[in-house]
């Protein structure tokens, strides 16, 4: 069982791109409505995204929860790498139909009495993460011609600093040592 969940996972998570790949493909134009597509090709895909974002949020969710609590719930109950396979099989087997029950009905009132608090969260984390990109961005040369003054790449340093005390100093360290 140590090769079956890891290699189910991987399975999981190529699916979902390749089936987030072919939902996002706009639909095909339709001849009766001079190239626009027909009001049920739209409706049918908005049910694929709408199942395809159901799929992803189960797995993030399964993800996260196996990251952080799998070791420790290993430990208490028997067999729960086989338990973990049959569930990985349902989601693979099932794909929507299975992962919008189980968003609608367990993740969704789970998730719900939160959003008050983690929507602002979130939009603050982004705007900060926004800044930090923007302040990335900016140029290490610039930076640095800001703070410190390009004197000291020419020797124009030691020219305003005189020959005489630069030489003193240099004078002084010899007879230190």
């Amino acid at each position: 069982m140590p090769l079956v969940v890891p290699v189910l996972r991987l399975f999981m998570v190529c699916l979902n791109v390749y089936e987030t790949f072919k939902t996002l493909k706009p639909p095909q134009p339709s001849t009766r409505r001079g190239g626009q597509p027909s009001v049920r090709a739209l409706n049918q895909r908005k049910r694929d995204l709408k199942g395809c974002l159901a799929v992803w949020v189960v797995w993030c969710c399964y993800a996260a929860y196996e990251r952080t609590f799998d070791r420790v719930v290993a430990i208490f109950i028997p067999f729960y790498s086989e338990i973990k396979s049959v569930f990985l099989l349902f989601l693979l087997l099932t794909r929507a139909k299975g992962a919008e029950p189980l968003f609608l009905h367990v993740l969704r009132p789970l998730i719900k009495p939160y959003a008050v608090v983690v929507d602002p969260t979130l939009e603050v984390t982004r705007d900060i993460g926004d800044f930090l990109f923007a302040l990335l961005q900016v140029p290490l040369d610039y930076m640095l011609s800001l703070c410190w003054s390009p004197s000291w790449h020419t020797g124009e340093l030691d020219a305003a600093l005189g020959e005489s005390s630069s030489s003193t100093h240099i004078s002084s360290l010899n007879s230190a040592s």
